[in-house]
């Protein structure tokens, strides 16, 4: 492994982990009455402020000439599907949610061959383990699917394909800018602008209840949002949108996990199975190919 995707490896894992924690954060938030809604206007509001006050703290200098605009557009596209996930959280068993959700790496793999970024037999092979692997991760899939969840359904794929557009047009937009810091916080910029006009139309954001919900709200946007993108950004630079995708597949893992410290979850041995299939397909991309593939 080449130390250019080493690093990216290494940043698409750091950026998963802080996504995986994401659903800790926001059962103790529900269970406490807080909407679906206030919960993303803070979380993008918070990561906003984190974001460019980090930037004016340490005086980052302006490197390149950013495409503020696509990023601005990118982020309000990634608030709407943020949006979509958690209303299709509400109409889903989290399990059948997951599933759905993990179309997104084959939509990225898809999208980018149809645009010329040939994936390798070994990706494909990657992609194929990663899918089952996710599926044995969820063993009640099934069971939230039904004529009276097709809403729940259809909100969850359209929030996959939004992802998976992330992925494709951050990996252009970004190609061959350094300033990663500045372009992450324009897309959390478009991301809160979009919720925030939302939330003033159906003017019912409300703020959080007390000081240990507004804690959460806190980690919420620095470990599972600010630190995340920032290194998700990084990550598909070096690797590729496709290749992130699949890496980003431990995901599901890593909330087994967290889900079994925090919350007392227990895990089922075809779920174990199914972690060591999505482990296997994140060595597999990393076994150097003998064939020169497109670069992605």
């Amino acid at each position: 492994m080449n130390p250019s995707d080493r690093s990216g490896l290494i940043y698409i894992l750091t950026s998963v982990t802080g996504f995986a924690l994401i659903p800790i954060w926001v059962k103790s938030m529900q269970a406490a009455g807080m909407g679906s809604l206030d919960i993303l206007v803070w979380r993008y509001l918070l990561a906003m402020a984190l974001f460019w006050g980090l930037i004016r703290l340490r005086r980052m200098p302006v490197t390149g000439n950013l495409p503020r605009k696509g990023l601005f557009g990118m982020g309000a596209l990634l608030g709407i599907g943020a949006l979509m996930g958690v209303y299709g959280l509400e109409r889903l068993p989290a399990g059948t949610l997951v599933v759905l959700f993990y179309t997104y790496p084959a939509m990225v793999a898809v999208l980018a061959a149809l645009m010329g970024e040939r994936l390798t037999g070994r990706g494909w092979a990657a992609l194929a383990l990663t899918t089952v692997g996710v599926v044995l991760t969820v063993p009640d899939f099934g069971a939230g699917l039904g004529s009276e969840s097709m809403t729940g359904v259809l909100l969850t794929l359209g929030n996959a394909f939004i992802v998976a557009i992330y992925f494709i047009v951050n990996g252009r937009l970004l190609r061959g800018q350094r300033d990663f810091a500045r372009a992450s916080a324009w897309g959390i910029t478009g991301s809160f602008a979009m919720l925030a006009v939302l939330a003033l139309v159906l003017r019912n954001v409300q703020p959080p209840p007390n000081a240990d919900i507004s804690l959460r709200l806190l980690l919420l946007a620095s470990i599972s949002t600010v630190m995340p993108i920032f290194f998700l950004n990084m990550g598909i630079q070096r690797i590729g949108p496709a290749r992130a995708a699949i890496s980003g597949t431990v995901e599901p893992i890593l909330t087994l996990i967290f889900a079994a410290l925090f919350l007392g979850e227990g895990m089922l041995p075809v779920q174990l199975i199914g972690g060591g299939l999505i482990l296997a397909s994140v060595v597999l991309l990393q076994i150097p190919s003998r064939r020169k593939s497109i670069p992605s």
